[in-house]
């Protein structure tokens, strides 16, 4: 995107998606950023519309939180493209620049935290999920569980960002590091997702519930 771009949430949807279509940024990892938020939006909706029909003190505080969840989340769409356009210009320094690999391990750093504060926010988005599970209605549960893997293909798709940059870290801790963190989120992630999977099924039309 160039500087004069418009932020990403300023765009339509079909503006979004054509410039995703045929520009180097916004990529993977601002497309994982706006489908997750979209994903707890779907979480959101079934709490806010349960809440409409039975206000309680713990549904208003997932509600609370999940809108936290989402300011924080948003913002890193465009944290994202700034940092592989940076990573990007620093591995497109002259490879006589001194500075050149010092620069490409500080921009490789951004690109990999950002992806894992986006992971770490997703996999709240599914511990939320989770816990709203009894807290929303039955005509809402399957908005829910939609929002639900959204939120976890996005944490899994936002991850392979840090699959291709943890390798240009500045050392062999700073990559383990990197990389114990990425496969930990993994496993997180799929183990709330099976719970809520399971509970949403717990819940269908044929189950007496």
């Amino acid at each position: 995107m160039s500087d004069n771009a418009a932020p990403l949430w300023e765009l339509s949807l079909s503006d979004f998606r054509d410039t995703v279509a045929r520009e180097p940024m916004p990529g993977c990892g601002a497309v994982a950023v706006v489908s997750a938020d979209l994903g707890l939006a779907l979480v959101l909706k079934g709490l806010h519309l349960s809440q409409h029909h039975d206000a309680t003190a713990p549904r208003q505080a997932l509600i609370d939180k999940g809108a936290s969840l989402k300011q924080h989340l948003a913002p890193l769409a465009q944290e994202d493209v700034a940092a592989f356009e940076a990573f990007m210009a620093a591995v497109g320094r002259d490879k006589e620049d001194e500075g050149r690999h010092d620069a490409i391990h500080a921009a490789a750093q951004t690109a990999v935290e950002v992806p894992l504060k986006t992971a770490q926010l997703c996999e709240a988005a599914l511990a939320l999920t989770q816990q709203a599970g009894e807290h929303i209605e039955q005509q809402f549960v399957s908005d829910a569980h939609a929002g639900a893997r959204l939120i976890h293909a996005s944490l899994h798709s936002v991850l392979l960002n840090v699959d291709a940059n943890a390798g240009q870290l500045g050392s062999d801790a700073a990559r383990d590091r990197a990389r114990l963190s990425r496969n930990g989120l993994a496993q997180c992630a799929d183990t709330l997702l099976t719970a809520i999977t399971d509970s949403a099924a717990g819940r269908g039309p044929g189950s007496g519930v």
